[in-house]
């Protein structure tokens, strides 16, 4: 399902997009975005585990769980070339956000999980940043993946955060995949006009900045930028409790596979 953008850009305070009590509950996620101004921090205590990822701006977060207390001042200046630094933290915890600039935008994902964990920081290095695609497909759907926690690295934990930089013109969540669980997209294009194309099985949406797609479970969802514009998505999805994602929970359609092969013969590259 296609959520188009209301506000150009989101206005300042919390903007739900999906909810696990409401709107698109079969998402089993909460998602939205923040945006913080200066002098009018946000306090979040939602009694559900959440992720706070910085898209842009300068913030202060600041977080009590338990006897853990933290403070960080974070920056973020492109979603194309920085990689980012995120904060988890566990049902328990408070969490305060200060624009430390002007204003601030950031990406909110919360599922229900009672386990009690520290709060962590993931930054640049501790997560795995990826290229995938690199080397098959003469490069067509070469892109930066960045996963941010799934079940490998964050076992305590009942989602998975991660954020896509999709090159111009090129494809990504390909070859075509699916897996058990609901996943959401939330894209950003630049230069701002951009646009992209999102398919869910045999349904395709047009995707411009600010939108977000729902992707139902074991439906493959392919998706590629127009060419001049990057496409950046974030992606989340929460575990089951018998099928937690990690790296090998993706499926790929078995008629598609063979493009992951770095010496299949791609017509173009095949001619004489």
């Amino acid at each position: 399902m296609l959520i188009r953008a209301e506000a150009e850009p989101f206005q300042v305070g919390y903007t739900p997009i999906t909810t696990l009590d409401g709107a698109h509950r079969e998402m089993m996620t909460d998602f939205g975005i923040l945006r913080v101004a200066e002098g009018n921090p946000y306090r979040s205590g939602a009694s559900r585990e959440r992720a706070f990822l910085l898209l842009g701006g300068d913030v202060r977060l600041e977080w009590t769980a338990n006897d853990a207390n933290g403070a960080i001042e974070i920056s973020r200046r492109s979603l194309l070339d920085e990689a980012p630094t995120v904060l988890h933290v566990p049902a328990t915890a408070q969490v305060t956000v200060h624009a430390t600039g002007a204003s601030a935008e950031l990406a909110v994902q919360a599922v229900m999980n009672p386990k009690q964990f520290p709060p962590r920081l993931w930054r640049p290095g501790e997560y795995r940043d990826e290229r995938f695609g690199a080397g098959t497909m003469q490069d067509t759907s070469t892109r930066i993946v960045r996963t941010f926690f799934d079940a490998a690295t964050a076992p305590e934990s009942e989602m998975v955060l991660g954020e896509v930089v999709n090159f111009p013109g090129k494809w990504s969540s390909y070859p075509p995949h699916n897996h058990a669980q609901p996943e959401i997209y939330h894209f950003r294009f630049f230069p701002d006009q951009g646009f992209g194309f999102s398919e869910q099985g045999e349904e395709v949406f047009k995707v411009r900045s600010r939108d977000t797609v729902t992707i139902p479970p074991h439906v493959v969802h392919p998706q590629t930028a127009a060419p001049g514009y990057a496409m950046y998505y974030i992606w989340m999805i929460p575990h089951l409790p018998d099928d937690r994602f990690g790296p090998d929970s993706r499926i790929f359609a078995p008629e598609h596979e063979w493009v992951m092969d770095p010496a299949a013969p791609i017509w173009t590259a095949a001619r004489g």
